[in-house]
């Protein structure tokens, strides 16, 4: 089994960081294939970015070939997903909807940490967007030191980060929180043992359904949201 694990921006090393927790999570015999979208912007930072990440990102891999078996789209937001899925046979899936359809048995209600204060609103939009909003008792943001090329997800940031969970929870009665970012990702397993509520990592939910998805045959449906585009029905 092939996946595509497709980053929407243009930096590498978060390439390289979702690589490595998407082969940890992969099942023996599953090959993840870490691709980079270079036309899309450094990252995801705003609704500005996000449309220009998602018109380069279905683009480019409606002329993937040969096709994969599923692909995953390493972000938590959108990155025109619904484009994607019209443009592709497989099954496609997005960080944000795996983490919350894993999140939603296990919870009451999540709570979802994210990068910074302006995805705020981004993420609860995108939370709407997939018919959730009722189960969010908040967003919240950490402040990550700025982007650097070699280490998007900083050792020195870990105590930030799980300080952020702590308030979360204590704030807002979530029994459950899914780090809501690519950098962040990297955090779950530095901090899970000390949360004091479960933890979810959107990459290894993302490749554990993409398997699945797979094996049960199963892909976006094709006859009438996620149906070719008009122009390319030929």
């Amino acid at each position: 089994m092939k996946i595509l694990l497709a980053n929407p921006n243009a930096t590498e090393a978060i390439t390289e960081g979702c690589g490595v927790l998407a082969r940890k999570a992969a099942s023996p015999g599953t090959e993840v294939i870490a691709w980079t979208n270079r036309e899309g912007p450094p990252v995801v930072d705003s609704f500005y970015a996000d449309y220009a990440a998602g018109r380069a990102l279905s683009r480019s891999l409606a002329r993937w070939a040969p096709p994969p078996d599923a692909v995953v789209l390493a972000g938590f937001g959108n990155y025109g997903t619904a484009a994607v899925k019209e443009v592709m046979d497989v099954p496609v899936l997005n960080l944000a909807e795996a983490a919350l359809a894993f999140a939603i048995p296990f919870c009451h209600r999540f709570a979802v940490l994210t990068t910074s204060p302006r995805m705020i609103p981004y993420t609860q939009d995108l939370i709407a967007l997939l018919g959730l909003a009722g189960r969010c008792s908040d967003v919240r943001a950490v402040s990550l030191p700025p982007l650097d090329s070699t280490d998007p997800s900083p050792a020195a940031a870990e105590a930030e980060v799980l300080a952020a969970v702590e308030h979360l929870v204590a704030e807002s009665a979530a029994d459950l929180v899914i780090l809501g970012g690519s950098r962040l990702s990297p955090y779950a397993a530095r901090i899970g043992d000390r949360a004091p509520v479960p933890i979810v990592e959107p990459v290894a939910c993302a490749v554990h359904m993409a398997e699945a998805a797979v094996r049960l045959g199963l892909r976006q449906s094709k006859l009438c949201k996620f149906a070719p585009p008009p122009g390319m029905r030929d």
